[in-house]
This record gives structure tokens, C-alpha cells and sequence, in this order.
């Protein structure tokens, strides 16, 4: 995104899918927006997770959220 990339260049070098690549920027961006940020300072990085069960929709209470504040 910073680097000016088209939503089809990101989706082809991180290997999703362009509507992927899509909300993935709508929902930084609205984010870094709520927060009054201007620009990203440094390196922002984001790792996928796996789960066998969906839980769109409904509440999860048994995970615990690891936040990396390094």
C-alpha cells in the first residue's frame, strides 16, 4: 500500500485473492483513520491463522488473544 502497488499486485505477491487484498487495505486503513494516524511508521506485518471451525457470527470465548507489542 505504501509503496503506491495496485490492489492486484498486492493480491499476486502475497498470494490472496484481489477482494482479499480489497478489505484487507479498507480495514487498515479505517483502523490507522480511528487512531488519527497520518502514515505507517515502519514495518507492519500480519500472519494468517488456521481453524478448523468457523465461528462467523458467533461469540468466541474460549481463545485466548495474543497481542505481540515488540
Amino acid at each position: 500500500m505504501v509503496e503506491g502497488y495496485t490492489l492486484l499486485k498486492i493480491a499476486k505477491r502475497l498470494k490472496i485473492h484481489i477482494s482479499t487484498a480489497f478489505y484487507w487495505r479498507h480495514k487498515i486503513l479505517n483502523a490507522l483513520r480511528s487512531l488519527d494516524f497520518e502514515q505507517l511508521p515502519g514495518i507492519v506485518e500480519s500472519d494468517e491463522t488456521f481453524f478448523r471451525e468457523s465461528f462467523k457470527g458467533r461469540e468466541v470465548t474460549h481463545r485466548k488473544l495474543i497481542v505481540n507489542s515488540s
